[in-house]
């Protein structure tokens, strides 16, 4: 046998998915008939469900080297990430000269070929009709503008028309091949009643599965009360409570064919013609099936137990991985676990070059972009144990890819490269290489994902082991007291100055808690913990520190502000669940060791809650901001800058402080509508937080006037007594007249910003909490080219945002609502449905839309229904009159069915 000549390319969306998985092994069984290499690429999953998780995974194609390959495999269809398969193609046909088949899918550039859904289709048709002797018979079809669901939708009505029956257009659902196309296919079905279908046939296995669920749970039957068939028999269909009697798609003889056409000079006469074939399965009403319940025997007598497999009772992989500080270490215990990728014959895993240096620098990030230049050869683990690697003094250049495949051998052998990622970060990339025709599995691709995360808990523990190096220092390092003297103060500073020393002695401090409000709604963001005494002589803050100071005692104000402050905190969860507390500190005050670690404490438990105000009159180090900063993130802390705007402040001051709040200090504030210069700079301030991802808070508001110009200026929180003063104890709102001038204000000022759009459909399950970080104003519902068209939008009973739902026109569809808070920013109805549309709105939880309503247009139709309640909350109370069904009309315009068994109100 010689040496390796040639090697080919597959380009997939998820590997081990069955039809992936059995195109890929029909494709070996050619190549390796030849001793071709094949390096496969490939994400984990087809769909994801966040914007990092689909650059993390599609992230994988740009490894490809193109000069490598004699021939390229395109799956487009099972690449289902937003505008990855277009680009891909186009940037395949920019760079690459050799052959290229496009498989399951249309191509501007390339031959395509498919398997034939019409044929699959068709003969389950035929079956339904020749052998049940059924006339009544639903589809339920994928994405209507989907190619495959036109073909498929095609093949059913032709088989109807061929044997003398009328397509009923009412028997006709649209769904969008996911399982949950099923249960609104039931709910459909479940309101036809006597008209009811007597079999559905649905246009793939996972819309039959979800229907035949769906149905059961109905008190439908499904064979007996109504039969479901489907096409593209996968595993699960066959083995589910009742197999599903489908068409098997010819994707292992696909894969074959697309080896035979690389490999042939005549490949442009090739044609692949193989048709699928009918499986019989229980839930057509067969008595005799054709498929075989499988046995479960194991191959071999090792069992997961005894060979503590991954998953099994005793592995430990999770825990064992997550643990370390030091790189060594890490890939050391990664390595000692994969004997567990059982049949490989060698794993390998490169790191992007930047690791060499994450021990001093553990905050450098590489974007999901590509990859290094040079990588980290950090673990080679062959099948036979030998010439192994687990370290980082070795590279090699990714173009290469990896060293093996370029490595002269005698024997092919097969490569999965898949991506190693954690959310925004690239890590690198990992290879399988198995010596048989075969895809890798599920444990390998779980596994994988184990080793994510634990390179992602190693970048964290190496970034807290330097930040502990950096706290050390500052807990070691000695407080200088201020320089004054106590024979130099008048008689009444000396009685300050004893009250101050009792004061401390005692712990005799205590607080008042100031609110600080959101600027778009009022509603209470944070309070301030202000410091008071509670002797009987009145005696203000600034000097109890002006003397404790002069007594070197400002450690103790340090100690006694956050022990009393936090204790407070704990005592109150039901505040500070929904709040944060905003903590004055003095930086130069150096705590002991034993307080340290009791305030640590506390700062654990509460760590998100906690905002600590740091001012630029401590004038610190550049070394020990940042260690400031890392130790507070490390306990989940937000760092404030207080007082900007004094005399200290400059530009310079707050890019070495970066926080994540600036307070703008009163000063700037006062009179600010008639003072156009400090318009000016204050919009500045602003602009350059938010530039920055930091919030800006507009301190000593005292002033109707002075809010609405802060609240122009952008401000995001707002602090001062005309929002609200002072108190011992905690308020749960401000004054509703002042929440309503600052909602006004704020949605006076949105007039002119600019909308962030999400476009649902890249999954079908939209949280509001991720979309509300990422600034998010509007989700705009589409059905057109999308994964998803049916949608669960799900909040949190406690969740706010500022996010208004809008339908594109012709929608049509089923949105579940979840806990959902919607507002009316730029004067907007909550819910806008466009011209033509036809939606289900599924009430589930408490869901709430704040300051407006819904509206539709005379063209479109709405259900509301579900158990959820509906509470409408209007901008002015004095729109509300005693007659509630006027209310929700008032609210709600357009052509509305309530079928709810929950409430809607309006307030």
């Amino acid at each position: 046998m010689g040496m390796i000549e040639k090697r080919f390319a597959i380009l997939v969306g998820h590997a081990n998915e069955t039809y992936q998985r059995q195109f890929i092994e029909g494709f070996l069984e050619r190549t390796f008939d030849e001793n071709i290499d094949v390096c496969v690429f490939s994400m984990y999953r087809k769909y994801q469900d966040t914007e990092e998780g689909e650059k993390g995974e599609s992230n994988i194609f740009r490894l490809i080297n193109y000069g490598l390959f004699s021939g390229i495999i395109y799956l487009k269809d099972s690449i289902q990430t937003t505008g990855v398969a277009e680009k891909l193609e186009k940037h395949i046909y920019e760079n690459y000269r050799g052959p290229v088949l496009v498989i399951e899918g249309k191509s501007e550039y390339y031959k395509t070929t498919n398997t034939d859904g019409y044929y699959g289709t068709k003969i389950v048709v035929d079956h339904m009709i020749e052998e049940h002797g059924m006339s009544k018979l639903a589809f339920l079809n994928g994405k209507r503008w989907h190619p495959h669901s036109k073909m498929r939708l095609k093949a059913f009505k032709d088989s109807l028309i061929e044997h003398g029956l009328t397509v009923n257009e009412d028997f006709i659902f649209d769904g969008d091949f996911w399982y949950t196309s099923g249960e609104t296919c039931a709910d459909d079905i479940e309101e036809l009643k006597d008209e009811r279908p007597e079999a559905v046939v649905c246009a793939c296995d996972q819309m039959a599965i979800g229907l035949c669920e769906a149905l059961e749970k109905r008190g439908i039957r499904v064979p007996e009360d109504i039969a479901v068939v489907s096409y593209d028999s996968t595993e699960e269909g066959r083995t589910g409570p009742k197999s599903i009697t489908s068409s098997l798609a010819p994707a292992r003889e696909c894969g074959f064919f697309a080896a035979e056409y690389l490999l042939r000079e005549d490949r442009e006469s090739l044609d692949f013609d193989v048709k699928p074939k009918l499986i019989i399965g229980e839930s057509c009403g067969c008595k005799i099936c054709s498929i075989q319940r499988p046995v479960l025997k194991r191959a071999e007598w090792a069992t997961p137990i005894s060979e503590k497999a991954y998953n099994s009772i005793n592995d430990t992989i999770k825990e064992s991985i997550n643990n370390y500080s030091d790189m060594q270490d890490f890939l050391d215990a990664v390595y000692s676990f994969t004997y567990q990728l059982k049949g490989a014959k060698s794993f390998h895993l490169a790191l992007n070059e930047p690791w060499l240096k994450m021990e001093e620098k553990p905050d450098i990030e590489v974007a999901n972009f590509g990859y290094s230049h040079k990588m980290i050869y950090a673990i080679r683990h062959n099948s036979d144990n030998k010439d192994g690697i687990a370290g980082t003094n070795r590279t090699f250049n990714s173009s290469d890819i990896l060293p093996l495949v370029l490595k002269k051998r005698e024997k092919c052998q097969v490569f999965f490269f898949t991506p190693v990622f954690f959310n925004k970060y690239c890590f690198g990339y990992a290879a399988v290489a198995y010596s048989e025709p075969r895809c890798y599995d599920e444990t390998y691709r779980l596994w994988i994902s184990d080793l994510c995360v634990g390179l992602e808990s190693l970048r964290v523990n190496l970034a807290n082991k330097i930040l502990q190096k950096k706290l050390d220092a500052i807990i070691n390092n000695k407080f200088s007291a201020i320089d004054s003297r106590f024979e130099f103060l008048s008689r009444e500073e000396k009685d300050e100055y004893e009250l101050v020393e009792k004061i401390l002695n005692e712990n005799l401090l205590t607080y008042q808690f100031q609110p600080i409000v959101n600027a778009t709604d009022g509603e209470i963001f944070a309070f301030e913990a202000l410091m008071r005494a509670t002797t009987d002589k009145m005696i203000s803050p600034l000097r109890i520190i002006k003397f404790a100071g002069m007594q070197g005692r400002l450690s103790d104000i340090e100690f006694d502000t956050f022990m009393n402050v936090l204790e407070v905190v704990d005592k109150t969860p039901e505040v500070f669940c929904k709040t944060k507390i905003f903590i004055n500190s003095i930086p130069g005050a150096r705590v002991s060791e034993k307080q340290f670690q009791m305030i640590e404490s506390l700062s654990k438990r509460n760590g998100k809650s906690i905002v600590v105000e740091l001012t630029e009159e401590a004038e610190l180090e550049d070394e020990d901001i940042g260690a400031y900063k890392e130790y507070f993130k490390k306990l989940g802390i937000e760092i404030a800058l207080d007082d900007y705007g004094t005399g200290y402040s400059n530009i310079g001051n707050l890019l070495r402080y970066m926080p994540d709040y600036v307070k703008i200090d009163r000063s700037l504030l006062s009179g600010i509508q008639n003072a156009p210069q400090k318009q000016h700079f204050v919009k500045d301030i602003i602009t350059f937080c938010h530039d920055n991802n930091i919030k800006a808070l507009a301190e000593g508001v005292e002033t109707i006037e002075e809010l609405r110009m802060v609240i122009q200026l952008g401000a995001d929180l707002i602090q001062g007594y005309y929002t609200g003063k002072p108190s011992s104890s905690f308020i749960k709102r401000i004054d509703r007249k002042i929440r309503n001038e600052i909602r006004a204000c704020y949605r006076k000022s949105m007039n002119g910003a600019l909308l962030k759009i999400y476009e649902s459909g890249r999954t079908n399950r939209v949280p509001l909490k991720s979309l509300s970080n990422s600034n998010y104003t509007e989700i705009l519902i589409s059905d057109e080219n999308v994964v998803y068209k049916d949608l669960v939008i799900a909040g949190a009973p406690a969740l706010e945002t500022d996010i208004h739902l809008k339908f594109k026109n012709g929608y049509s569809g089923m949105i579940t609502l979840e806990n959902a808070f919607f507002s009316n920013i730029k004067n907007r109805p909550c819910i806008e449905l466009g011209e033509n549309c036809n939606v289900n709105l599924v009430l589930q939880g408490i869901n709430i839309l704040d300051g407006g309503g819904i509206i539709l247009p005379k063209s479109s139709k709405l259900i509301i229904e579900g158990e959820g309640d509906l509470i409408i909350r209007t901008q002015n109370n004095e729109n509300i009159g005693d007659d509630e069904e006027k209310n929700i009309k008032e609210m709600v315009r357009g052509d509305v069915s309530f079928n709810q068994t929950g409430s809607v109100s309006v307030e």
